[in-house]
């Protein structure tokens, strides 16, 4: 009885359930791998995903940016009023200068002309240029300590952030405001060869002609540049464009995307310098919309038009949005928001995904209407990736109407 027991102590496990339990190992691993390698899929196009989530948040910050400031320390016109000169895009026809010796629009608009029947936009205001000081702005108070003396005003001293002076002074410009006498408010300061920049001195030496002669005035002196003394300002504002461009576009892109580019004019040589916000973008549309009171007085949206006006709903004609568009007056009385409307590739190609939408709408319903509107239809091709329509809505704060 013994050795019966002992005999069967050491029995093994069978060729059967061997098997059955090599094949339920190979089972649960086959599962899990499947479910690590679904995991890490998953995970890529959530990582890519969120990649173009932070790349649209932050590109399209400066967008914003550019638009809430457009027009900042711009002129309405200047002294003295001998005429003033200068360039802006190397191209002198391109419809989007106001050179040789307008006053400048704040912003310019073409509707449908970019990569992908786009539109485009044009930004001028001190502060939407690259240089450090086009950030930086001071004011030079009247104050004349003395009947005896020379005018001794001088600019404002700010804890941090000051314009820098010699031996490598900012570029800057001087506008006068008078809010006493609209005649003598937002001039621009040019000497008597017309020359509207100079060197920045916090210390006196600020040239006479931009000093205050009444209690009533305050020049106010912007930061357009940095010190270069072989290359002479070409405008005195800066400018940034923002336009699809179809150069450098990354090989993960769809078929027909681009790149949102901020094209920041030269002052050496009226070219572009590029700063990209936005791979893989399809589409931009933009809307404007307007206070047609006269004068801008009723301080409320009462139409809206597409980037030209070309295409105008509302209380506001055709007629009325072109010369809007065409004037700088116009625009700071009646432009009152802008809308800009941008479809973009959201993550990476993912072969197993078929965008559910043929077609997308692009821009702006007004009162149940479409016409200011695009409809955007995807490709075959483009229906494999995820598509996001980015909404850019800013109410530009230095123009007269929003003041």
């Amino acid at each position: 009885m013994q050795r019966a027991k002992t005999r069967k102590s050491y029995q093994g496990f069978t060729l059967v359930e061997v098997v059955a339990v090599m094949a339920l190992f190979m089972t649960v691993l086959i599962i899990a791998a499947q479910t690590f390698n679904t995991v890490i899929t998953l995970s890529k196009k959530y990582s890519k995903s969120e990649e173009s989530n932070i790349e649209g948040i932050i590109g399209l910050e400066v967008l914003r940016h550019d638009l809430e400031q457009m027009g900042f320390g711009l002129y309405w016109g200047y002294l003295p009023g001998s005429g003033i000169t200068y360039g802006e895009l190397t191209d002198a026809s391109d419809a989007t200068n106001d050179a040789p010796s307008n006053v400048p629009r704040a912003c310019v608009f073409r509707n449908n002309s970019a990569a992908f029947l786009s539109d485009m936009i044009g930004v001028k205001g001190t502060t939407v240029g690259r240089a450090k000081p086009s950030q930086l702005w001071t004011y030079i108070s009247f104050h004349n300590v003395s009947s005896s003396s020379s005018w001794s005003s001088l600019p404002i001293k700010w804890p941090a952030k000051n314009l820098k002076s010699a031996p490598n002074p900012d570029k800057v410009i001087a506008v006068r405001h008078n809010f006493n006498d609209s005649s003598d408010d937002h001039l621009l300061l040019l000497d008597s060869s017309g020359k509207f920049e100079f060197d920045f001195n916090s210390n006196g030496s600020i040239p006479v002609m931009y000093l205050p002669t009444k209690d009533q005035q305050v020049s106010m002196v912007y930061g357009v540049g940095s010190y270069d003394a072989s290359t002479p300002l070409r405008m005195p504002f800066n400018r940034s464009d923002f336009f699809i461009s179809t150069s450098s576009v990354p090989k993960f892109c769809a078929v027909r995307t681009g790149v949102l580019e901020k094209a920041t004019v030269s002052h050496g040589n009226g070219g572009y310098n590029y700063i990209p916000l936005l791979d893989c973008v399809a589409d931009m549309q933009v809307v404007l919309g307007w206070d047609v009171s006269n004068g801008g007085n009723a301080k409320s949206i009462s139409a809206y038009s597409n980037a030209d006006g070309s295409s105008v709903n509302g209380d506001a004609t055709f007629s009325d949005v072109q010369g809007w568009l065409a004037s700088p007056l116009g625009i700071r009385e009646h432009l009152k928001i802008i809308k800009v409307y941008i479809l973009a590739q959201e993550g990476r190609k993912d072969p197993k995904y078929l965008y559910p939408a043929a077609s997308m709408v692009v821009g702006n319903e007004y009162n149940g209407e479409t016409p200011l509107t695009k409809t955007y239809t995807f490709t075959t091709a483009q229906l494999q990736y995820h598509w996001k329509l980015y909404r850019v809505i800013v109410k530009p704060k230095n123009l007269a109407n929003n003041q």
